[in-house]
């Protein structure tokens, strides 16, 4: 499917923005059971998220022996210089909080910064345990970044060789382009990409001018650093832009997800949403491989191995719209959490609605439709799947036990659409 499209995700300032960004890094941790590596970033905007992590409410929640800490780029300063970026993370938080042997800065005591790329490497190939990077298996959970007023991400400047290396993992760079005027130590692109979860945060009406060019598709190091899974740019009001490329302030997600299990309405109820929203709609039935159609048909229960790939499917038909403004409707069974998790993706732009009805209430309804190729007797199958939707998906759910409008109404009324607009 290619390089996910960020993910634009606005916050009202600054502290907001903080919280955000340490959410979504506990949620990367808790997502995954092993050993994680984290990489941080220097600059003015992530203090705050420093900050924050060595508060109770989060040190708590973060398992410091099994998380291990790395830093994207580096001013080639002594340790405890104002301008050194791992002097101002340990001060924040991980002195307090991280075991000293899971603390990874780049070494600025070496003779000069290719020499102290070089040992960097050395010591991120050794904790990755090859000399290889493999997309199946990224070397961070999460990549904090910044963007710089140039556009440049840790310490590629836009327009100069370092920003274009693939063939290492850390470089040397002899003149930084922006001020403070030292020399750096950077890991580059293809590295920083090597994540599941690449985080931007860019806060301040000073970063409002770079960030329209980077949301204009710019050739900048800061669209060029993307992870192969997830993209996210966390931008406050003060940075945001005002363009016609700007998500709708309406507050309305960009996709809802009708789901519910064979014979609960989802297409109808698709279809009528839709009209009155003045929203495209698809069936998640079409997004199927021949192969799912004809098992299906012939009386066959789905495997999960048949679902991932018309998951995926969909998801990126959302990723699509997303990325370029349009709103869509999807009905899609999507019965389990794992079916879903892969459809939201942790967008907070993508809402289930969820239609619920007895199996005496729906039975009745497949009994008497027509010119589907779910027969009837996959119902049981059906309900003995279905995974209700939790209040940690804050799904819409409505009784399907209602006239179309009556339940169109419903769905309207929890998205706070008023029925004049609609």
């Amino acid at each position: 499917m290619g390089t996910p499209s960020p993910e634009l995700v606005r916050v009202a300032d600054k502290a907001a923005m903080a919280r955000a960004a340490a959410d979504l890094l506990l949620a990367r941790i808790a997502a995954n059971s092993g050993r994680i590596a984290i990489c941080l970033t220097g600059g003015s905007s992530p203090k705050q998220l420093y900050e924050l992590l060595a508060t109770d409410a989060y040190r708590d929640r973060i398992p410091w022996p099994r998380v291990h800490w790395f830093i994207g780029d580096e001013r080639f300063v002594p340790p405890g210089d104002p301008l050194h970026n791992m002097t101002m993370a340990r001060s924040a938080f991980l002195d307090a909080c991280a075991p000293p042997a899971n603390i990874h800065p780049i070494p600025t005591d070496t003779t000069d910064p290719e020499d102290a790329a070089r040992a960097y490497e050395r010591e991120l190939k050794t904790f990755y345990g090859a000399e290889q990077l493999d997309a199946a298996r990224p070397l961070f959970e999460l990549v904090l970044l910044g963007i710089g007023p140039d556009g440049h991400v840790a310490s590629l400047f836009p327009g100069f060789p370092a920003a274009d290396v693939r063939d290492r993992w850390v470089v040397g760079v002899d003149q930084a382009h922006v001020a403070p005027f030292v020399p750096r130590v950077s890991l580059t692109l293809p590295v920083l990409a090597s994540c599941r979860t690449v985080l931007f945060e860019v806060g301040g009406a000073d970063k409002r001018p770079i960030l329209t060019r980077v949301l204009a598709g710019e050739d900048l190091p800061a669209n060029r650093a993307r992870s192969d899974h997830q993209t996210i740019l966390l931008i406050d009001a003060a940075a945001s832009p005002e363009t016609s490329a700007d998500q709708s302030t309406s507050g309305l997600p960009q996709a809802l997800i009708i789901m519910g299990v064979a014979g609960s309405g989802k297409s109808t109820i698709g279809k009528a949403l839709g009209e009155r929203l003045g929203w495209r709609f698809e069936d998640g039935d079409s997004f199927h491989p021949p192969a799912n159609v004809a098992k299906m048909s012939a009386g066959h229960p789905l495997t999960d191995e048949d679902r991932w790939p018309w998951l995926r499917a969909i998801a990126a038909e959302i990723a699509r719209c997303r990325a370029n403004g349009e709103h869509i409707i999807i009905a899609c069974s999507a019965l389990k959490k794992a079916y879903r998790d892969i459809l939201l993706d942790h967008h907070h732009d993508v809402r289930i609605v969820y239609l619920e009805g007895s199996r005496e209430l729906i039975g009745d309804r497949m009994v008497h439709r027509k010119g589907h190729f779910m027969p009837t007797g996959l119902l049981d199958s059906q309900f003995a799947t279905l995974e209700p939707p939790g209040a940690c998906e804050h799904p819409l759910t409505v009784s399907v036990d209602a006239p179309v409008e009556a339940i169109v109404d419903g769905i309207l009324q929890q998205l706070h659409v008023s029925q004049d607009r609609a």
